[in-house]
């Protein structure tokens, strides 16, 4: 991944603490493609339920699909690309296929070094640390995420020590890694931990794929925990699962800001 910022993202949605109180923690939600920030605000909102002292954010994605502004995706998917593809160890791929499947993870890079500065610039404006910070992702947003967090550490803070201290979550649905042989050569060195939420029946972003992510993050020795929502495919986003979600969110406000 290259390291160069670009113009970090302006829009979107903001949900500040209920009490009105100074947030004590930060969070950042990267809805799905076909979205936008206020359209998934209810989203943050409902994880507020359980994280009252947290402000969320829900920037909006970065290309609009097709000109339709109410309607983005955080990178363009390639012509022709195929769902199936995210479950296969790139290593295993054919030259004519993984040239394909790593189009889409340069398209991937520019926009995930956009949202690293915009979350950069919230945690400086706030005044808040990686070990307060919170990713949460859904769909290609959580695929964005994922890759992000597994592969960098450009959102980890430096203890005194020179030890790297990482966001204190990553809790990604629907979503997988976009390349996990490129996480297997340089995986995360802080290790923030991963909660994982996935359809079993999920073919848009496959199931397979969910589990290749788990197990590259595992053997990369990441901190992974991951929640299967049997019987659901990649249409029960959030909504289907959100009593898991809140559940599994809920230990972050438990932990000491």
């Amino acid at each position: 991944m290259s390291t160069e910022f670009k113009e970090p993202l302006q829009t979107g949605a903001v949900r500040f603490p209920p009490s009105g109180e100074k947030p004590k923690k930060l969070a950042i939600y990267l809805h799905g493609m076909g979205g936008t920030g206020e359209t998934n605000a209810w989203f943050a909102e409902a994880l507020q339920t359980v994280m009252p002292d947290t402000v969320f954010y829900i920037p909006d994605a970065y290309e609009a699909i097709d000109g339709n502004e109410e309607a983005r995706q955080w990178f363009a998917i390639p012509k022709g690309f195929k769902d199936e593809w995210l479950a296969i160890p790139p290593a295993k791929m054919s030259p004519e296929l993984h040239k394909r499947f790593i189009e889409m993870y340069e398209n991937y890079n520019p926009a995930a070094l956009k949202v690293a500065q915009y979350i950069r610039e919230r945690m400086d404006y706030h005044g808040i640390g990686a070990q307060n910070t919170y990713i949460f992702g859904v769909s290609q947003g959580a695929m964005l995420a994922l890759q992000l967090l597994a592969e960098s550490d450009l959102l980890a803070d430096k203890a005194s020590d020179g030890s790297l201290i990482p966001v204190a979550g990553v809790m990604t649905i629907a979503g997988c890694l976009l390349n996990a042989q490129a996480v297997e050569e340089h995986p995360s060195q802080s290790k923030p931990e991963f909660v994982m939420v996935h359809g079993s029946l999920d073919i848009t972003v496959p199931y397979r794929a969910f589990v290749l992510a788990d197990k590259t993050l595992f053997a990369c020795g990441e901190k992974t925990e991951t929640k299967v929502v049997w019987g659901r495919d990649h249409t029960f986003f959030e909504k289907e699962a959100l009593r898991e979600i809140l559940r599994l969110a809920s230990r972050w406000e438990k932990q000491a800001a």
